[in-house]
């Protein structure tokens, strides 16, 4: 038998005599995992806490890090997404206004073209009777010819229909 005492032997002989074993020195630690005080301790595994503990330390800077960059990367995003969202519903409530804008113009372009039919219905009624009146002869003719020629007037001024 050699007298390097196998890895069990020196396991079990550390804990007998109140040397903690060896913990791994990566990644992050609970803080129940290291000593709470050092008497007894032998000097390597002193140092081996210590590196331990500030593996575990650089750890959490790292994530406290990551955690800070990606919380402002979140904020920023979100920031750019509400502007964003204003901006839709700005263009939103211009469209509208717009189409607004376009109906209220096509109701009037409307009114105006049938303003424009009934006009035209009642020149094309007074250039028939107008006809009609010229075929007629003698004074009952002139006078309906002067008649139909007011009421070309007053309509042509925008008057309203007249009787025919």
């Amino acid at each position: 038998m050699s007298d390097q005492p196998t890895d069990i032997t020196a396991l079990a002989t550390s804990e007998a005599n109140g040397v903690q074993p060896l913990v791994e020195c990566k990644g992050i630690r609970p803080t129940s995992t290291f000593p709470r005080e050092l008497t007894g301790l032998h000097p390597d595994q002193i140092e081996h806490h210590y590196k331990a503990m500030r593996n575990s330390h650089a750890s959490l800077m790292r994530s406290r890090g990551q955690l800070l960059r990606r919380s402002r990367e979140l904020s920023e995003a979100r920031d750019r997404f509400l502007t964003t969202l204003r901006s839709y519903e700005e263009r939103l409530m211009l469209i509208g206004q717009e189409k607004a804008e376009a109906l209220r113009l096509a109701q009037d372009m409307h009114q105006e073209l049938e303003a424009f039919d009934s006009k035209q219905q009642a020149l094309d009624k007074l250039l028939q009777d107008l006809d009609e009146a010229k075929q007629e002869a003698g004074f009952w003719s002139v006078f309906q010819i002067n008649a139909l020629i007011d009421r070309m007037r007053t309509l042509l001024r925008g008057g309203g229909r007249s009787n025919g």
